[in-house]
């Protein structure tokens, strides 16, 4: 656990877009183009993996090189940039996994939202802000969660004319008994917070945990002035939300999901 850890409360960050500046993601697999070498048309699907602890301790973004990526049947590493890069079946679900151990820090295990790329498309997954697993018991601990039921981190990406997602409320419809809590916006989950905080760069808005298991996730956002675009949505990005999470108890493994909503 590095020093400057000790007083935090972990959080990741899924943003949209990345920037041109990480460069050209490295691609592991041996297909790319519109379709692999059998003919089947093919997606790319790429992100960054960022450190959470440097953000908040130094607001520096520092890239986490050598944890591994997972999306059916291929696997990558995340390279000195952070990039990664998987060309996988066009129409199929995609459902990256992002572990491991960097530096010697062994990190959370995260379940990316699920989606469905399209035929060519470029699905950018953006900078994924990853907490060691130091940083996300710490998160844990702060909520009072149960680790033998899951936590889902939730991210509100805004589009059209919907501005900021600031002042959003969540309902969990199902499962029962899964609870919220939004962050502030400092970005640490606050009690005392009773909205979505206007957290820049789409960082996550708020928790939902003490999630059953496996069990079917279904919220509703209700804002000032947006309205929640309803699952399946377009991520404008060569691909579709289907609103579908994995959720995995906490321990053991420190599993921890986030799941993207749209406002308009």
């Amino acid at each position: 656990m590095r020093a400057h850890r000790g007083s935090m409360t972990g959080v990741l960050v899924l943003i949209a877009g990345c920037s041109a500046a990480h460069g050209t993601p490295p691609d592991s697999s041996d297909a790319g183009g519109d379709a692999g070498a059998d003919g089947q048309a093919t997606v790319t699907e790429h992100g960054v993996v960022v450190d959470y602890g440097t953000i908040l301790s130094s607001g520096q973004t520092t890239p986490v090189e050598g944890l591994t990526v997972t999306d059916g049947a291929r696997s990558t590493k995340t390279d000195a940039n952070g990039t990664w890069s998987l060309t996988l079946p066009a129409g199929a679900t995609l459902s990256p996994v992002v572990s491991g151990t960097a530096k010697g820090d062994p990190y959370s295990t995260l379940y990316l939202p699920d989606a469905v790329g399209d035929a060519g498309g470029d699905l950018d997954r953006g900078d994924i802000v990853m907490p060691d697993t130091s940083v996300f018991q710490l998160e844990r601990q702060t909520l009072s969660s149960d680790p033998s039921k899951a936590l889902v981190h939730v991210v509100a990406q805004t589009s059209g004319s919907c501005k900021s997602a600031a002042g959003g409320t969540l309902t969990v419809t199902s499962p029962a008994g899964a609870k919220v809590t939004y962050f502030d916006t400092q970005g640490y989950p606050s009690p005392s917070q009773t909205s979505f905080a206007d957290l820049g760069g789409q960082r996550p808005v708020a928790d939902i945990y003490d999630v059953a298991p496996g069990a079917p996730l279904k919220l509703q956002v209700s804002h000032p002035t947006c309205h929640q675009a309803p699952f399946p949505v377009s991520t404008g990005a060569g691909a579709t939300l289907t609103g579908t999470v994995t959720t995995r108890a906490s321990e053991p493994g420190d599993y921890n999901s986030a799941i993207v909503v749209v406002l308009q």
